[in-house]
């Protein structure tokens, strides 16, 4: 099928760069997803005939790396953008041998190398399985269905969709990640799998699905991840203590913030961040923990500091953050106290001071409050004049 899309001019240029060097090559995936539905991809993955060491010796060791065990890739720098670039697949080996479904059909190793068709054959789900040829300006539908599941907003697991939850637990939740962020919904076959199958979650890669938490925490969807999540049943495996509290004041105010959060991200108010993000989740039930109502934040204290960090750790467990993003929250958190006190304002230069800014001003906005006055109060660090680093301080002979 033909159809013009705007391509990443680097992208373009790298394909083209692998095609004269003999090897087919397609933006694939997402990106073409999102191109179809109006949307801005966040970055151009691209699938070739060309294996990881032959994609290396094509941009040189300089501008490319091989990444990856269970999945070999490599990264390309083109034009101050990195690529991800993968060679096609085919169906991938399975564990086998223990007779029994939540093991045997794991993917174990998916280095199988194959052609453009059979790499879109053992891909996830129709919509993710198209590819694009920036340069002839042609989509490949090999399934025969993504264009039109796209256009009817159907999210369809290809070929047998119990298999595929199977194979890797972790398409529960990516199909789960399409129904909130582009209102799709499931086809009968693909949703009638993945309420069977919901319980081999527990058998899916922790640091997968810990960078899988990371990513709904940047997005602009964060609120709709977890309300999708819970109405399937997969929130009691993937963040069990938010879905246990559900539907009481404490988590219905963290929806309301991190929609507030989201609204402004998607707004360009205010730059994504995880650690903000994990914040504003946790804030309303760190004040339950403190004995606060919703929206009435606590006191500092000793003790304070140390149930903040008890109640990220518990929020959000089992998944775990990186370390530098726990902490950050835990900044934006104690600071919250000092924007509400006469007597010790946080300094504009305060280390963590502009996150704390932000969820300040969310707080607020959600109260009905008025945002711009306490905006013009609380300007940002940018705003005030910046420390003198190293010599003399100002007047000083």
């Amino acid at each position: 099928m033909k159809r013009q899309l705007q391509v990443s001019a680097n992208a373009t240029d790298l394909i083209r760069d692998l095609q004269n060097s003999g090897y087919e090559a397609y933006i694939v995936g997402g990106a073409v997803r999102d191109l179809l539905l109006g949307r801005n991809p966040k970055d151009f993955d691209i699938s070739t005939s060309a294996t990881p060491e032959e994609v290396r010796k094509v941009f040189g060791r300089r501008s490319s790396r091989i990444i990856g065990k269970r999945f070999r890739l490599a990264h390309v720098y083109k034009g101050g953008e990195l690529f991800e670039v993968s060679t096609f697949r085919r169906t991938p080996r399975h564990a086998g041998g223990n007779g029994e479904a939540a093991h045997e059909n794991l993917i174990l190793s998916d280095n199988v190398f194959g052609t453009a068709e059979e790499d879109a054959w053992r891909r996830d789900f129709t919509v993710n399985a198209l590819f694009y040829d920036p340069i002839r300006e042609e989509i490949f539908d090999y399934t025969g269905q993504g264009l039109t599941d796209i256009e009817n907003r159907t999210v369809r697991a290809i070929g047998e969709p119990a298999l595929r939850f199977e194979e890797d637990p972790v398409r529960l939740l990516r199909a789960l990640k399409l129904v909130a962020q582009f209102d799709f919904v499931l086809d009968a076959a693909t949703e009638n799998a993945l309420f069977a199958k919901l319980p081999l979650f527990s058998h899916a890669s922790q640091s997968r699905l810990s960078l899988e938490l990371e990513k709904i925490l940047q997005s602009s969807y964060g609120d709709r991840h977890l309300q999708v999540f819970h109405d399937y049943g997969l929130l009691d495996y993937f963040l069990p203590e938010i879905n246990r509290r559900w539907d009481t004041p404490p988590v219905e105010y963290a929806l309301d913030l991190l929609y507030e959060r989201n609204c402004r991200v998607e707004e360009r108010r205010y730059r994504n961040s995880v650690s903000l993000a994990a914040a504003t989740v946790a804030l309303p039930l760190i004040e339950a923990e403190l004995g606060r109502a919703p929206g009435r934040l606590w006191e500092g204290s000793r003790k304070t500091a140390e149930t903040i960090r008890s109640v990220l750790n518990r929020t959000f467990a089992p998944q775990t953050l990186m370390m530098r993003m726990v902490l950050s929250a835990e900044r934006i958190l104690l600071l919250q106290s000092s924007f509400e006190s006469e007597a010790a304002p946080p300094h504009p230069h305060q280390h963590g001071y502009a996150h704390a800014r932000e969820l300040f001003l969310i707080r607020h906005a959600v109260a009905g409050d008025n945002v711009d006055e306490l905006e013009r109060r609380w300007p940002p660090a940018s705003d005030r004049p910046a420390r003198r680093r190293g010599g003399r301080r100002p007047g000083r002979k």
